[in-house]
C-alpha cells in the first residue's frame, strides 16, 4: 500500500529535522561518519533531495570542525593554567579572611592580630561630691580600655609564635604577650616567653569573649601574663593540664634567696561525653601557684611624723570589679628608706611576700545556657624589717548566661576554655541577620577579713568585704565587633573613703552603668 503524498511530507520533514539536529549539534569528529551514513540511506530511500543532502553534510562538517577547535583551544588554555600553577607554586597565598598569609606547602603561616576596646562609663554612689571630680578616678569617663595589635602563626607547623603589643595603659612596658610555643607532641607542648599563667578558666578566656565588661574579684588574685616556661598538653580526649613556672613581675626587683619565682599547675575534664551530653560542657577544673616575690614599697600619705622617711607596701588589694573605685581595700606594711642602693637601685626596702594560691572551676552549659562559677583562696606572709602582715582572702562568682538567638556555648568550647560565640546570622542592614544576642547575671564577692597587719606604719584601709551583682546584655554583630552594657551594684561591709580623692566622703554602695563598643580580629 502507498504512501499518501501527506503522510509522504510528514515523514520527510521529521527526517529533515532530525538530520539538522544532528549535523548541528558540537559533537565530535568521530561521529562524522555515522551522519553521512544516515544522509546517504534519506536520501537512497528518496526521503530528502539532493540539495537537502548536501546542506546536512556540509552543516556536519562544520560542526566537526569546530568542535575539533574547542577542544584544541581548551586544551591550549589548561596548558596556560598548569604552567601558571607551576610558576607560581612556591609563592603562597592570602588567607581566606585577608588577614593573613600562609605559604603553598602549608608549613609556615603569619596572621595579623589586634582588637580595640571603646568604653563609656558612668558612676552613681555614696561617696557625697568632692573637688576633682572632673579628674577623680570615680568620674563619669570615657576610657580606652584595650588597643593591642600584634601577629601570631607557625613555621614548620609545629613550632607557633604570638607577639601583642599595648598601645593604651599606664605601664611603660609595651609587651602584652611574647611566646613561642614548641608544637611537637600535642600531648606535652612547651612554651616560653610571656603569656597566661595557668590558672583560672575566667582569665584563660580572651578580653575578646568574657562575658562581662570585666572579670570578677577571682581574677584579681590570679597571676595573669607572666613571664616563664611552661608545659601543657591534652592528653587524652577532654583532659586538659599545664605546669608554668614564672617570675612575679615583668621585670623583677631583686632575686635574692630565690624571691620572684612562682609555679602554678592546672588540669580540667569535660565530662560530657562521659555523661552522654556529647552537645553540652561539664567542665571541671582546679588550679593553684605557689612562690615568693618582692613588691617594691612607694612613699605614702598619713605618714607618722615620727618616721616621715618610712614607706609603705601593698601585699593585698582589691579595685571596684567595675573599674569605678581603685581601691575599695588594701592592706599595706611599712618599709624603712635605706642609705644605700640595694634592692636592685631603689633606695626603698621592698617587702618580701610569700604567696599560695588555690582555685576550683565549674561550668555546665547546654545549649544556649551556660552556668558557670569559680572559687580562689589565697593565703598571704609579707614581711619588711619593721613590719609583718599575713592571712587568708577569699573570692568567688557564680554566673548564668543565655544566648537569646540560640548560639550553642559547647561550639565554642575547647581545650579547657571557652572561645567566642559564632552568631547564627551576621547582622546585616539588607538582609535578616541579627546576629547573636546575650543576657548574663553574676554574683561576685570577696572576704578579706582574716588578714592582720602588724609593725611600724602598718595598716588596712576600707571594707574587708564586699560583693558586686552585675547584670549584662551583649550583642554580637558578627564574630568580630561586639556592644556590650553592664550595670553594676557593689555593696560594701563598712563604709569605703575614695583614697587619694580630694573632699569625698564614705558611702556604702555604688552603681556603675558602662557600654563598650569593640573590635577585634
Amino acid at each position: 500500500m502507498k504512501k499518501s503524498p501527506t503522510k509522504l511530507i510528514a515523514a520527510k520533514r521529521i527526517a529533515v529535522a532530525v538530520a539538522a539536529v544532528c549535523a548541528t549539534m558540537a559533537m565530535p569528529a568521530y561521529a562524522a561518519d555515522d551522519i553521512k551514513n544516515l544522509m546517504d540511506l534519506l536520501l537512497k530511500k528518496g526521503v530528502i533531495t539532493q540539495q537537502e543532502y548536501d546542506q546536512n553534510i556540509k552543516a556536519a562538517e562544520d560542526a566537526a570542525e569546530n568542535a575539533a577547535f574547542k577542544e584544541k583551544r581548551l586544551d591550549s588554555d589548561v596548558a596556560k593554567a598548569n604552567k601558571f600553577i607551576d610558576k607560581n607554586a612556591k609563592n603562597g597565598s592570602v588567607k581566606s579572611n585577608g588577614l593573613g598569609f600562609e605559604s603553598a606547602d602549608g608549613l609556615h603561616s603569619i596572621n595579623l592580630t589586634g582588637r580595640v576596646h571603646f568604653d563609656m562609663r558612668m558612676n552613681q554612689n555614696d561617696f557625697g561630691s568632692f573637688a576633682d571630680r572632673d579628674t577623680a578616678s570615680l568620674a563619669d569617663n570615657f576610657e580606652i580600655r584595650r588597643a593591642r595589635v600584634g601577629f601570631n602563626g607557625y613555621v614548620f607547623k609545629d613550632v607557633g609564635y604570638e607577639l601583642v603589643a599595648n598601645a593604651v595603659g599606664s605601664s611603660t612596658n609595651i609587651i602584652d604577650t611574647a611566646f613561642v610555643t614548641y608544637g611537637f607532641n600535642k600531648a606535652a607542648q612547651i612554651r616560653v616567653g610571656r603569656f597566661k599563667q595557668a590558672f583560672s578558666l575566667e582569665e584563660l578566656t580572651s578580653s575578646n569573649n568574657i562575658d562581662f565588661m570585666e572579670r570578677s574579684y577571682v581574677n584579681q588574685l590570679a597571676p595573669t601574663k607572666k613571664i616563664g616556661l611552661m608545659v601543657f598538653g591534652e592528653p587524652v580526649a577532654d583532659m586538659t593540664y599545664a605546669i608554668s613556672v614564672y617570675q612575679n613581675d615583668f621585670n623583677e626587683i631583686t632575686n635574692q634567696n630565690s624571691k620572684g619565682r612562682e609555679a602554678s599547675g592546672r588540669l580540667t575534664y569535660n565530662f560530657a561525653k562521659m555523661a552522654g551530653q556529647n552537645d553540652s560542657v561539664i567542665h571541671l577544673g582546679f588550679a593553684g601557684t605557689s612562690g615568693s616575690f618582692q613588691t617594691a614599697a612607694t612613699s605614702s600619705s598619713n605618714t607618722a611624723s615620727a618616721a616621715s622617711t618610712t614607706t609603705r607596701a601593698t601585699f593585698v588589694g582589691f579595685r571596684s570589679e567595675n573599674r569605678g573605685l581603685a581601691n575599695i581595700y588594701r592592706a599595706q606594711i611599712g618599709a624603712p628608706v635605706l642609705s644605700t642602693a640595694a634592692y636592685g637601685g631603689t633606695a626603698d626596702e621592698p617587702a618580701s611576700i610569700r604567696k599560695q594560691l588555690g582555685g576550683a572551676e565549674f561550668v555546665y552549659a547546654n545549649g544556649p545556657y551556660k552556668f558557670q562559677g569559680e572559687y580562689a583562696q589565697a593565703s598571704f606572709d609579707a614581711t619588711t624589717s619593721v613590719s609583718t602582715g599575713a592571712g587568708t582572702v577569699k573570692a568567688g562568682y557564680a554566673e548564668l548566661m543565655y544566648n537569646i538567638t540560640g548560639e550553642k556555648w559547647s561550639e565554642s568550647y575547647k581545650s579547657g576554655a571557652f572561645g567566642g560565640i559564632k552568631p547564627n546570622s551576621n547582622f546585616s542592614t539588607t538582609g535578616n541577620g541579627i546576629g547573636a544576642l546575650q543576657v548574663g547575671l553574676r554574683f561576685s564577692k570577696f572576704d578579706a577579713s582574716d588578714v592582720t597587719t602588724d609593725g611600724l606604719n602598718d595598716r588596712t584601709q576600707n571594707s574587708a568585704k564586699a560583693n558586686t551583682t552585675t547584670l549584662g546584655l551583649n550583642w554580637l554583630l558578627n564574630p568580630n565587633a561586639r556592644v556590650m552594657l553592664n550595670y553594676s551594684l557593689t555593696k560594701f561591709n563598712v563604709a569605703v573613703t575614695p583614697l587619694d580623692v580630694t573632699g569625698a566622703t564614705a558611702g556604702k554602695d555604688e552603681h556603675v552603668i558602662s557600654l563598650r563598643s569593640q573590635l577585634n580580629f
